[in-house]
């Protein structure tokens, strides 16, 4: 459970990271992977938006899964 909070939290912050690169990197110069617009220097403000929101969301949904885990669990024999 706690690695797949892990890999959650992951998640979570490549998601803020490609929000913060939308906002800061106009359309023209983005990754072809993240969607180009050739010949606009307007950033992609909506699209940061969801980013940074959904990203801060999965974040924090690994991070109390992480805390939640808790310990370690006792081995009663």
């Amino acid at each position: 459970m706690r690695g797949l909070a892990v890999v959650i939290v992951i998640i979570g912050l490549v998601a803020l990271a490609v929000g913060i690169v939308y906002y800061v990197v106009p359309a023209h110069s983005l990754p072809s992977f993240l969607g180009t617009i050739t010949h606009s220097d307007a950033h992609r403000t909506k699209r940061g938006l969801y980013a940074v929101v959904g990203g801060a969301i999965i974040t924090l949904i690994g991070i109390v899964m992480v805390v939640a885990g808790g310990g370690r669990r006792r081995v009663r024999w």
